[in-house]
């Protein structure tokens, strides 16, 4: 175990892509959250059509924060199609296996780097949440809803692990980064037409519905109500329960396509 994860952690030093995509992650993240603070304050009339409390306020900070940090995740994970597909074009876990180490232990240090930079962003984030809600709350009740930080994190697995999955099929660098990102218009685009109800159930729309916008629900419910225009959304055991399995499936088919494949 130490082995693979000191394997794991040498590759990744001298991998200066995932340096700048994470401190790019990491310059973003806040001042987007800055940006939105200053917005609200210059625009009072707008924060009021979503809701009278102040989003940068304590427990609301952690609904806010989770929901925004979640469209940059497309950079961190864009690091790891690229991290995997460079194992595969350099023969680098190849070369691991050559040097004593199993296939299983190989593709096991691949699961620990995505569950290491899905907490490395949640980590961050969560503190980014914390700074800017005691800098900005007059209530210190930071307990509340801190459990989203919780979903922040498995939806970070979950799109970590898909585009590690991704990496995997597609295995070129340049093209498997540009399906990637076309793939996320794609599903909503294919799940749309189908049916708003069946796309609930798609895999990158499930990860996005555990940190939704903020106040989606309050606005919602303060429409009119009509059986003919009901929104059908999944209650969040569904979705926890979803999220789950996609990950275990990426996982899954992840391992039986590496074990099976000469590396």
């Amino acid at each position: 175990m130490r082995q693979i994860i000191a394997l794991e952690y040498a590759k990744l030093r001298k991998f200066h892509t995932l340096k700048i995509l994470f401190a790019v992650y990491m310059v973003v993240v806040p001042c987007w959250m800055y940006f939105m603070n200053f917005f609200f304050k210059m625009n009072p009339e707008l924060k009021a059509i979503f809701t009278q409390a102040n989003p940068f306020d304590f427990p609301h900070i952690w609904s806010f924060i989770t929901y925004s940090a979640s469209f940059f995740n497309i950079l961190l994970a864009v690091s790891v199609v690229t991290i995997t597909t460079n194992d595969i074009q350099f023969k680098t876990m190849r070369q691991n296996i050559i040097e004593g180490l199993t296939k299983r232990q190989v593709i096991f240090g691949k699961f620990v780097f995505v569950i290491f930079l899905s907490a490395a962003a949640t980590l961050y984030t969560f503190l980014c949440g914390l700074v800017l809600g005691l800098i900005e709350s007059s209530n210190m009740d930071f307990y509340q809803n801190i459990h989203l930080n919780v979903l922040y994190f498995i939806q970070t697995i979950g799109y970590f692990s898909f585009a590690f999955l991704f990496a995997i099929l597609v295995k070129r660098p340049a093209i498997a980064i540009v399906t990637f990102i076309i793939y996320f218009p794609v599903e909503t685009i294919v799940g749309n037409i189908i049916s708003h109800k069946m796309y609930q159930f798609f895999p990158l729309k499930v990860y996005a519905d555990l940190t939704p916008i903020p106040f989606f629900k309050a606005v919602i419910n303060s429409g009119p109500k009509n059986a003919d225009n009901d929104i059908f959304l999944l209650s969040l055991s569904e979705q926890l329960s979803l999220a789950g399995v996609y990950i275990v499936l990426c996982f899954a088919i992840t391992y039986f396509i590496l074990k099976r494949r000469d590396l």
